[in-house]
C-alpha cells in the first residue's frame, strides 16, 4: 500500500536552536572550569594548613638555619630551611646554601613561595623601604631593614644573590639579605627581589 498525496508525510525530529547548543557548551565549559579552579584553590589551602601547622615544632627542633619574623609577611615566624629546593620550600623559607648566614658580612639570601606550601612571601610585595625583618638563630635575633624595595628581575639574573647583590666580584663590607619569590601567582620568568641590611643585633 502506498500512501496517497494526500497522506501527511512523518516529520524529522526538530534540531534544537543553535544558539541552544552553543549555551549548554559553554555551560559545560564554565562547570569544567569551576571544578578546575576550586580544585587547585582546594590543593593550595591543604597545602597551606599542612605548612602551616608544622612551623612552631620546626623552629623549637633547632634544626634550621633560623626563623624569621615580619608582621607585613605575616603573623607567625617562618622556619629557615637549608636549600631553595622545591622539597625545601615546603617547610618554610629557604636559604641559599653558600650565601652568608645570618649576621655574617654578605649576602644572607633566602626565597619563599609566594602561592601554595604556606606562601611565606605572598606580601612580599608590601615591603618598603623602612620596614624591618628579624631574623631568629642561634639565639640570637638580627634586624634587617629594607634599603631596596620590591624589584623585578629577570630568574636568570643570579647577580642578586651575590656576596653585594647585583654587584657580583665585589668585596662586601656589610651584613645584607636578599629576599627572592615569584614575581607573579602565575609561572613567570621573573622573580621579585627585595634586599635589606642589618641594623641591629639583641
Amino acid at each position: 500500500m502506498t500512501n496517497s498525496p494526500d497522506t501527511p508525510q512523518p516529520r524529522p525530529p526538530k534540531k534544537p536552536p543553535r544558539r541552544h547548543r552553543r549555551a549548554w557548551g559553554w555551560l559545560v565549559v564554565l562547570v569544567v572550569v569551576v571544578l578546575v579552579v576550586g580544585g587547585v584553590f582546594g590543593t593550595l589551602l591543604v597545602s597551606n594548613a599542612m605548612t602551616t601547622s608544622k612551623y612552631a615544632d620546626s623552629i623549637a627542633s633547632n634544626d634550621n638555619v633560623g626563623s624569621l619574623s615580619c608582621s607585613i609577611l605575616g603573623s607567625s615566624p617562618v622556619p629557615i630551611v637549608s636549600g631553595t629546593s622545591f622539597a625545601s620550600l615546603r617547610h618554610g623559607v629557604g636559604w641559599y646554601e653558600g650565601s652568608a648566614l645570618p649576621g655574617q658580612v654578605g649576602n644572607f639570601a633566602v626565597a619563599g613561595h609566594r602561592l601554595g606550601w604556606g606562601q611565606p612571601f605572598a606580601h612580599l610585595d608590601r615591603l618598603q623601604v623602612g620596614d624591618q625583618l628579624q631574623i631568629t638563630a642561634q639565639g640570637t635575633t638580627y634586624t634587617y631593614t629594607v634599603i631596596t624595595g620590591p624589584t623585578v628581575v629577570s630568574d636568570k639574573q643570579s647577580d642578586v644573590l651575590a656576596s653585594v647583590p647585583a654587584a657580583a666580584g665585589r668585596v662586601p663590607s656589610k651584613a645584607l639579605m636578599t629576599l627572592t619569590t615569584a614575581a607573579s601567582l602565575l609561572p613567570s620568568p621573573h622573580r621579585l627581589v627585595v634586599v635589606a641590611e642589618l641594623t641591629s643585633t639583641t
